[in-house]
């Protein structure tokens, strides 16, 4: 029996470890153009471009000759800079602009109106201009890797959002807005500089996985047990010494780890007695 869950709490790391590295349903197998004279040769056809590691210093002023493109990848060029004119790839729905230099976000990005998935992660990001709250069907954001030290309020504007990753960013402070999120189910902010939380994220009720590691964190508030849907919850590598009673409504809770803690003898015993049939690492 120990062995079983043993093994589950195994695969759970790995998964609350790797999940949100791509959206949640395999991709469609549409045939990829990978250079702009291939996709040129038939413009109308050309629904995904994948320009990675292309050596670009810019993106090709070509693509508005795609008029039915709906997904770009420019990763791992070194663009350093988008121009005005990405705002009028409107027929866009996923966009990887990972791994490019990219310091800054043009307005016009908010125009994008029909994405649905857009990396960003591995840049030099510190900060979101407001407009990104116009993406109004973006179900997935990846900001892992960037030197963000806060979120526009802003960000509580995308109704659709489910997996938000902001990994290894410099994030102090979330915004009270991030409570808005109310179809969010996978929050990431590993490695931050998080001393406190927003009380609205407490209003995040299909929230489903939360990795709050390596932060610095000195408590958990109350209205932790107000997220019901939580199933697995990633607390290492913060400064607590105690976790709330109501932790224990957390009834779905299937994994909670909190190496790295201060917490006495007396304190995990509490949380194993409030969570009996979670998986507890300490």
């Amino acid at each position: 029996m120990h062995m079983k869950r043993l093994l589950a709490a195994c695969l759970a790391a790995v998964g609350l470890a790797a999940a949100g590295c791509h959206p949640w349903r395999a991709p469609e197998r549409l045939h990829k153009y990978t250079s702009v004279d291939e996709a040129l040769q038939e413009p109308e056809k050309v629904l995904f471009l994948a320009l990675d590691g292309a050596g670009l210093s810019a993106p090709p002023p070509e693509l508005d000759r795609f008029p039915n493109l709906a997904r770009l990848s420019l990763r791992r060029n070194p663009i350093g800079e988008l121009p005005a004119s990405v705002a009028g790839l409107t027929s866009l729905k996923w966009l990887d602009l990972g791994e490019t230099g990219l310091a800054a976000l043009p307005a016009g990005i908010g125009r994008l109106t029909g994405l649905t998935a857009l990396y960003l992660n591995y840049n030099g990001l510190s900060a979101l201009p407001p407009e990104i709250g116009g993406l109004s069907e973006l179900a997935y954001l990846n900001l892992d890797g960037n030197v963000l030290t806060e979120l526009p309020e802003e960000i509580g504007s995308l109704s659709k959002l489910r997996w938000l990753r902001l990994n290894n960013n410099r994030l102090a402070r979330l915004p009270e807005r991030i409570g808005d999120l109310a179809a969010l189910q996978r929050l990431y902010l590993q490695g931050n500089t998080l001393k406190q939380l927003p009380e609205g994220l407490g209003r995040l009720r299909a929230l489903t996985d939360l990795s709050l590691s390596a932060n610095g964190l000195e408590n958990l508030p109350p209205w932790i047990g107000e997220l019901r849907s939580l199933e697995r919850l990633d607390l290492e590598g913060n400064a607590l010494t105690t976790l709330p009673d109501e932790i224990g409504g957390l009834t779905r809770l299937s994994w909670l780890r909190l190496e790295r803690n201060n917490l006495s003898p007396e304190a995990k015993a509490k949380v194993r007695a409030l969570l009996p049939r979670c998986y507890v690492t300490f």
